[in-house]
């Protein structure tokens, strides 16, 4: 009985310990708005490469269709919960169209 017992306590104890540190690592719910603030960001950024593709031709619109993907595929990304590089969002913000 007395093993047992202290198998119980030290599963216990575990179990306490776990949450405990899952919870130190949640974010808050700044996360969330700072998400929505990259999206945001995002679709405007594809809405004006949208306007400079429909006034581009050439080389210069299918490099401006490229972005225009990236950041498409970027704005999936962020909101299917993966996890992006804020490097990556700033650099496809920055850049300009062809």
């Amino acid at each position: 009985m007395t093993r047992q017992f202290f198998t119980l306590l030290t599963a216990a104890t575990l179990c306490v310990s776990l949450t405990a540190t899952a919870g130190a690592f949640a974010n808050p719910g700044s996360t969330n708005a700072d998400k929505s603030n990259a999206v945001s960001q995002l679709e405007n950024r594809d809405q004006r490469l949208e306007q400079h593709v429909q006034t581009t031709t050439g080389g210069g619109r299918q490099a401006i269709v490229l972005q225009r993907r990236q950041v498409q595929q970027l704005i999936e990304r962020i909101k299917a919960g993966e996890s992006v590089d804020p490097r990556e969002i700033d650099k496809l913000l920055r850049e300009s169209p062809q």
